[in-house]
């Protein structure tokens, strides 16, 4: 707004000083009403436009050399213009700002309204066992730290984006999402899972994935869904090829399912659950040190560490922490 007064004011010296009205420097003045309507909307532009108009007015004379004044019919005629230019533009201005707004607030609903039932299937889902619904959005915090601190990394810049992280951020929730499809006797079994129970266990990952492959079909473009896709297939394989459901390593297995992957598992250690009891967050640290280059891609594991004060933090939230024990089991890895 300033910007456009200013640049009034200097096509008025302008003219003034290069003869007056008689030369095509008053056109000029187009820009800035065009600029003020096309910002600030109509009235706003309006009112510019009756100021530019009284600046190249009544005062401003025809030939500054001659001293000849304008005609009272030209400076009117030029306010007029000048006015039913900024309406004009202000008007389509008005509108499309309506109609963008408009936009985001049905955007910005939708996606409220798809977290929301997010939140509300997966937590139905978790209460067939002990958990309280508040791990889903401590890893879905943990999942958006994570990605937004490895984005800083020359080698993510270009992958990583707004979006990769808000929508990581919405999926995380689904990471376990096919444990509706594991029998109770197994997932609330207090002691340690048998081979065979185990290996049933592990179908979790696949169904919840098939589930959303089914969804994907309809809707191919979807990035929310491929996300979603890979987080809840691969959150469980592991950087060095020994994880599941398919055995891949490296950087074969998605950037979402590595990320996942450590927040899932410190969120576990942390957790109280049917088959053992929280650990402190120095000791899942240390485990998660260790598995650096085993289980966790080891530059992930770089950026846990570095904001593990935040982390702790985030956890620190829940007022549903339990006790701490001393000691880890190899399942708390598992799951």
């Amino acid at each position: 707004m300033l910007f456009s007064y200013f640049l009034s004011l200097f096509i008025t010296t302008v003219v003034y000083l290069t003869g007056g009205t008689t030369s095509s420097y008053p056109n000029f003045m187009y820009i800035p009403i065009a600029i003020m309507a096309s910002t600030h909307g109509k009235w706003h532009g309006l009112v510019h436009a009756f100021i530019s108009g009284l600046l190249m007015g009544p005062f401003m004379p025809l030939d500054t050399a001659l001293a000849i004044s304008q005609a009272s019919i030209n400076w009117i005629m030029r306010i007029f213009i000048y006015s039913t230019i900024a309406l004009v533009i202000g008007f389509f201005s008005d509108y499309y700002h309506r109609e963008y707004k408009d936009r985001v607030n049905k955007e910005k609903e939708i996606a409220e309204t798809k977290t929301a039932m997010i939140y509300s299937l997966v937590k139905l889902a978790e209460s067939r066992d002990d958990n309280t619904g508040a791990h889903i959005e401590r890893v879905a915090q943990i999942c958006r730290l994570l990605a937004s601190n490895l984005r800083r990394r020359k080698k993510y810049q270009n992958y990583i984006d707004d979006d990769y992280i808000e929508k990581i951020t919405q999926v995380s929730p689904l990471h376990d999402i096919g444990k509706v499809g594991i029998p109770d006797h197994i997932l609330l079994k207090p002691g340690r899972l048998s081979v065979e129970e185990y290996e049933l266990m592990k179908t979790h990952t696949t169904i919840g994935a098939n589930t959303l492959l089914e969804v994907l079909e309809k809707f191919p473009n979807s990035r929310f869904l491929e996300l979603a896709v890979s987080i809840t297939n691969f959150h469980h394989e592991k950087w060095d090829g020994t994880g599941y459901p398919q055995g891949l390593a490296g950087t074969a297995i998605p950037l979402s399912a590595r990320i996942m992957a450590i927040a899932d598992v410190y969120d576990a250690l942390r957790s109280k659950r049917v088959y053992k009891e929280p650990i402190s967050h120095e000791e899942s640290l240390k485990i998660i040190r260790e598995e650096s280059g085993k289980a966790f891609d080891p530059e992930i594991v770089e950026v846990f560490l570095e904001c593990e004060d935040q982390i702790k933090e985030i956890f620190k939230q829940d007022e549903n922490l339990g006790g701490v024990v001393n000691q880890s089991s190899p399942q708390q890895l598992n799951y």
